[in-house]
């Protein structure tokens, strides 16, 4: 009798450990901060960052860019979007130096896929600036 109860207390360890291993290696969408540092290239040239998984498959589940710094000066725009290998998966956003987050909804292609933040100047320019602050993939 002794030997079947600690049978089963050691498969019972076994299996909560390979549980707890299982949930571990999961991800919960949370509003994180990503930070990017781009050389805004001239003639509206794109420029990316490194890529994030965006786990959901809700649209609803908005993703942010936070344009901190600009080295065309204050309150200056730059425009971003998400990417998926060279498509554009969202809207644009004409994000104002200073002004805070914004938050935009992504499309369905964006959904359970790697994707990354795309930026470009506003405007046609011969002159590239440097451009950096913080981006989400999905914040809930």
């Amino acid at each position: 009798m002794r030997k079947n109860k600690t049978t089963v207390k050691l498969v019972s360890a076994a299996v909560l450990s390979l549980s707890l291993l299982a949930t571990a290696g999961s991800t919960f969408a949370s509003n994180d901060n990503h930070g990017f540092s781009f050389t805004i290239k001239p003639e509206h040239a794109n420029n990316y960052s490194g890529e994030r998984y965006r786990q959901t498959t809700n649209t609803n589940n908005k993703w942010k860019v936070n344009l901190q710094t600009s080295g065309e000066g204050k309150g200056t725009i730059t425009t971003f979007w998400l990417d998926k290998s060279g498509t554009r998966v969202s809207n644009i956003v004409d994000a104002v130096q200073g002004n805070g987050a914004y938050y935009r909804e992504a499309f369905s292609s964006a959904s359970q896929s790697y994707v990354r933040l795309g930026a470009e100047n506003n405007n046609f320019s011969t002159s590239g600036y440097t451009a950096t602050g913080v981006w989400d993939e999905e914040v809930n």
